[in-house]
């Protein structure tokens, strides 16, 4: 049918009329709810002075999806060790290892119990002192709720207010371990009693209307429905500003009370944003282009942006400050991964120089035997003697002696026959697709594996794929960082990732540490004695038997030492940042743990 074209021109206008005044009410409706000033500022970066805004990158991956620290994956900043929004009683100091007061003046440890004296000035955004009440509630907030924090409850008794800023956490008998109650003091983002325990009762009550009383999973459930996004009360220098899927805009907040821990003054920037990007390539491109002063991604060859601008903290290779030990993991509940010579030769077998060169482009220094990096903190605890009897590292002539003392031999083919005379099957070494520097790593791990006939190939999975097979151990060869963060219970938790027994579940079941399934009363033994070490002495001999034992016995192969967090930044608008010239902060993104002490360091070089 036919329909007269005024009627169309009619109809035409009448919707675009009503889409007109739909649109018009949305704005409407939107600046009641929202400052037209922070309108402003989402649309157009511009509104922001660009002499006081710090741009950032690296830390928020896709759209945020929530503020509440009680989120599964609440949002930067209020994640990650991140001292903005929600702080800590203490930060981390990469440098010395020492945990440096923020919401804590300072503490005790004692053998039974670590004792918190916090700062008397602290206070939250809304005026009210922050007190030993908060922070016990925090405490049994997660142990009423499965959360990240949650296990620490398996290492203390007790948490309870000596008076008004004095804190006490009692350690358990039973499971020893002041080393993660330690960890925890400096990472575990303190709540607002008032705010959280007010959400408890809706929720509780909202999840009650039945005639059975909601369990904790109901009430936690209901608690992150909070997006926490707007009046969010909290203790740190930034408040959220406002927050688009691309980008997270901070606002310094004039009365933070930390500026009495800092002669009185604020931190540098007016404001923080942190820009999201698809991929590193953009990230590093944004950095180059000035868009961005600051980034935690990994960029290769950064040395050919130094002409730029670009900086790191070391003006020459290894760059960044080594923090991890990307490793190679194997499932040692099957043939040929049981057998200790068999990981021996393959550590023999992988050309480290060539990972460095090719694959990390020279970020990584020399690898060293043993699991524990042979400087910073953990230098006091490595011993150069033991490790140089375990001899040169990549060493094919060794490997191969080791295999034929072993009973293995080689076919006609020049492939792996086992002791029992068995051709040992093609094995795969994995890691998540797109990671290219891991891609690269293997490579390098396939080629020296196949020089000394172990049938192996690569395979590049998607991440769930990786994360879900790694988990439940059914893996060959397979790359991951045991332990990544910067924490004061190092080198102990790594060594704990790869060789602690303790819960350790069967091949097809999910565990979230010692994937590979390596057991040894031994490691359990020195690795539970550890934590309650007091004499140096003592100390040092029972990491020198653990490392002694780990290179023995190779539960993972270490393959680099990597920076905890890629530390590089642009000085076209910012300046003074921490380098180790002038380290005066460490090198943990202005942001992180201790590394917040940088944002009054750096200078707005366009104020000048």
């Amino acid at each position: 049918m036919n329909v007269p074209f005024y009627k169309v021109r009619v109809f035409q206008t009448i919707i675009l009329s009503l889409f007109s005044l739909l649109i018009i009410s949305s704005c409407e409706l939107f600046k009641k709810e929202k400052n037209e000033e922070i309108w402003k500022v989402i649309k157009q970066d511009v509104e922001l002075p660009r002499e006081q805004t710090l741009y950032i990158g690296g830390f928020q991956w896709g759209p945020p999806a929530s503020f509440n620290p009680l989120a599964v994956t609440p949002a930067w900043p209020v994640t990650g060790n991140v001292n903005l929004m929600y702080e800590a009683m203490f930060g981390f100091n990469q440098l010395d290892g020492k945990l440096h007061g923020i919401l804590g003046e300072s503490y005790e440890k004692h053998a039974n119990q670590i004792i918190v004296n916090l700062n008397k000035q602290a206070r939250w955004s809304d005026g009210v002192p922050l007190t030993a009440t908060d922070v016990v509630y925090t405490f049994f907030c997660h142990k009423r709720y499965t959360t990240n924090f949650s296990l620490v409850w398996n290492y203390i008794d007790s948490v309870y207010a000596d008076g008004k800023h004095t804190v006490v956490i009692e350690f358990n008998d039973k499971d020893y371990n002041p080393l993660i109650v330690q960890d925890v003091i400096a990472g575990l983002p303190i709540l607002p009693e008032k705010v959280f325990s007010a959400l408890e009762k809706n929720a509780f009550e909202s999840a009650g209307e039945r005639s059975v009383a909601p369990d904790n999973n109901e009430i936690l459930e209901k608690l992150r429905e909070f997006k926490n996004d707007s009046g969010i009360v909290i203790s740190g220098p930034y408040s959220l500003y406002a927050y688009t899927n691309e980008k997270i805009i901070l606002k310094r907040r004039d009365s933070y009370w930390g500026k009495v821990l800092h002669d009185g003054q604020l931190p540098s920037p007016s404001y923080i944003v942190h820009s999201s990007f698809p991929t590193n390539a953009d990230y590093n491109q944004a950095l180059q282009d000035g868009r961005l002063d600051l980034s935690s991604t990994f960029f290769p060859e950064i040395w050919k942006s130094f002409d730029k601008g670009i900086k790191t903290w070391y003006a020459e290779s290894p760059y960044y400050i080594p923090g991890a030990i990307p490793s190679l993991y194997m499932g040692l509940s099957k043939a040929p991964f049981d057998d200790a010579a068999f990981r021996l030769a393959v550590a023999h077998a992988i050309d480290y120089d060539k990972i460095t060169k090719e694959a990390v482009y020279g970020y990584s220094p020399r690898l060293r035997a043993g699991f524990i990096l042979p400087f910073g903190p953990e230098k006091q605890f490595f011993s150069e003697k033991d490790m140089n009897q375990f001899g040169i590292l990549y060493d094919p002539v060794t490997a191969r002696k080791i295999l034929k003392k072993a009973g293995y031999s080689w076919g006609r083919d020049s492939m792996l026959i086992d002791p029992s005379g068995n051709k040992i099957r093609t094995l795969s070494v994995q890691c998540p697709q797109g990671w290219s520097d891991w891609e690269a790593t293997i490579r390098v791990i396939v080629e020296g594996l196949r020089s000394v006939g172990i049938d192996v190939r690569e395979r590049f999975v998607d991440y769930g794929t990786w994360d879900d097979e790694l988990k439940r151990g059914l893996f060959d060869f397979s790359m991951k960082t045991p332990y990544p963060d910067q924490t004061a219970s190092l080198p102990w938790s790594r060594f704990e990732q790869v060789m602690n027994s303790k819960d350790l579940a069967p091949v097809g079941e999910v565990v979230f540490r010692n994937e590979g399934r390596y057991k040894n009363p031994v490691a359990d033994s020195l690795l539970k004695q550890i934590p309650s070490a007091t004499n140096p002495e003592q100390l040092n001999k029972l990491y020198r038997d653990l490392n002694q034992l780990f290179v023995a016995e190779m539960p993972v192969i270490p393959l680099m030492y990597r920076p905890w967090l890629f530390y590089q930044f642009n000085t076209k608008y910012w300046d003074n940042y921490p380098i180790g010239e002038n380290a005066y902060a460490p090198p943990q993104c202005l942001m992180v743990g201790a590394g917040i002490e940088a944002l009054w360091g750096i200078t707005s070089t366009q104020s000048k």
